[in-house]
């Protein structure tokens, strides 16, 4: 009886580590997260900086599985009108260019470490009812996102976000 028991805790104890490890990783993950720095890699090397040399923005992921991202350029000019609903062509066009959000829900996939966000609203109508892949790399505080090549542009970009935990 013993023998059995053993044996049927020691066969579970993989499935066991396994759960624990995505739990962990699921638990380190969520908080709120300030952009230190987002730059583009065009396949033929160059970088860009859509958001600026020293954009701003937040990412927040929720322990119900919530999510929430903002990426802007911090030198967009106001609007002249000062009605939001009234700006020039070329503020709106600025407007729109130098900011980047987005809103829904995330799930995790491990090796590689995968966060999925599932879109429900994004300034960028494309984005709505899609999930985007994020590559990332957590290290202590620091969480590092990376997407696949996607089109911005003219060019197939792989955006580096790096975010900083707010304590």
């Amino acid at each position: 009886m013993m023998q059995a028991i053993l044996i049927a805790l020691l066969s579970a104890l993989p499935v066991t580590t396994q759960a624990t490890k995505r739990g962990t990783l699921a638990e380190r993950v969520v908080g709120s997260y300030r952009l230190v720095s987002a730059e583009g890699r065009s396949t033929d090397g160059k970088i860009t900086y859509d958001w600026g040399q020293e954009p701003l923005g937040r990412l927040m992921l929720d322990a119900g599985g919530g999510m929430s991202i903002h990426l802007m350029n911090p030198t967009r000019r106001r609007f002249t009108s000062g009605d939001f609903l009234r700006p020039t062509p070329e503020e709106l066009e600025e407007a729109f260019v130098g900011y980047f959000g987005y809103f829904g829900s995330y799930t995790i996939e491990e090796s590689p470490d995968v966060l999925i966000f599932h879109v429900e609203g994004a300034a960028y109508p494309n984005y709505i009812g899609t999930d985007q892949r994020r590559f990332f790399v957590l290290d202590g505080d620091r969480l590092t996102l990376r997407t696949p090549p996607e089109r911005a542009g003219g060019a197939d970009i792989t955006y580096v976000i790096i975010f900083e935990r707010e304590r």
